[in-house]
């Protein structure tokens, strides 16, 4: 794993604003408005303008941070960390990932799949949800969660994003013979691995070595898709006038908007017919998918063009 050194203060620090902070760290500049509301990771002082300024000892920060959250940390845990102590961790030799360290498996067919296949002596087997879930007390943080279910449906999603949460969030794998693609669907954008059934032990054993799967989102409690602009920032990008020439603030707020409104058209369509509930649930998880992504884009046209003042976005 590389790492990274620290180096002394400069006596004449450059400054500069957040789009370059962040693509100088290598992170998106919505990452760091959230790593510095939420958790506090860098506190950028600001211009006579009301600007937040930021420094090289600022975007080192970030880099080591970025480096060691690629590796599994999590931010909450380096938020408070000097940068010496960034460094240190970052040259920390990392755990061997031939087998996992520690894994639990919910579910006897599952166990039977790994049989003499693990190294590791640190694996436990529980019957079903309702055995681990009973017996909790003392399991400990897990690295890989894996969970062997009849038929996938949303009570039983959240059981394991629950379950996930108390285990300290190991990679979970999670195996079914029945169930909605849209739940699937949900699993991965949580970060989760769905297979269906049948799966061979030797395929299985695979997924458990694979590196785990990154979610799209934080750990903050909230949802993946949760919003970042009200409906009164949209409202506000979309009728200032801008100096680009295609207008990008307008245009993205526009599409926004219509991605939320059809969002919470899926919603209402999804509680009122149950016919047409997964059909409904899938298109609102897509749409979700496609706002985030075309908030982010708005996000950095907005960071680009100095227009933050006049929006908070929810991160």
């Amino acid at each position: 794993m590389a790492t990274l050194t620290a180096t002394g203060p400069s006596s004449a620090e450059p400054r500069m604003r957040s789009g370059a902070a962040a693509r100088l760290a290598g992170i998106s500049a919505s990452t760091l408005r959230i790593w510095e509301y939420r958790y506090g990771v860098v506190v950028p002082p600001k211009s006579a303008a009301g600007q937040r300024t930021y420094s090289m000892k600022d975007v080192e920060r970030l880099r080591i941070i970025k480096l060691l959250t690629s590796d599994g940390h999590a931010i909450s845990t380096l938020a408070n960390l000097d940068v010496h102590a960034l460094v240190a961790l970052s040259a920390k030799p990392q755990p061997s990932s031939s087998d996992p360290q520690k894994v639990v498996v919910v579910g006897r067919a599952a166990a039977r799949k790994l049989e003499g296949r693990l190294k590791s002596q640190q694996t436990l087997v529980f019957d079903d949800l309702n055995h681990i879930e009973r017996d909790m007390l003392g399991v400990g943080p897990v690295d890989v969660l894996v969970v062997h279910v009849r038929t996938l449906h949303p009570d039983l999603v959240a059981r394991i994003v629950g379950l996930r949460k108390q285990l300290l969030r190991p990679q979970v794998i999670v195996l079914y013979s029945f169930g909605a693609e849209s739940i699937s669907e949900s699993l991965y954008a949580a970060g989760m691995t769905a297979r269906r059934e049948p799966l061979t032990g030797k395929e299985l054993l695979g997924l458990l070595l694979a590196p785990p799967q990154r979610a799209e989102s934080f750990d903050s409690g909230a949802s993946s898709n949760a919003r970042r602009y009200s409906d009164t920032d949209l409202t506000i990008l979309a009728e200032i006038s801008s100096p680009v020439s295609c207008e990008c603030p307008r245009h993205l707020a526009e599409i926004v908007t219509l991605l939320v409104a059809f969002e919470e058209y899926s919603t209402e369509c999804a509680s009122q017919s149950k016919k047409d509930a997964v059909l409904h649930r899938h298109l609102r998880e897509v749409t979700a998918r496609a706002r985030v992504n075309l908030e982010r884009a708005l996000e950095r046209v907005v960071v680009d063009e100095g227009l933050s003042h006049l929006v908070s976005p929810s991160i």
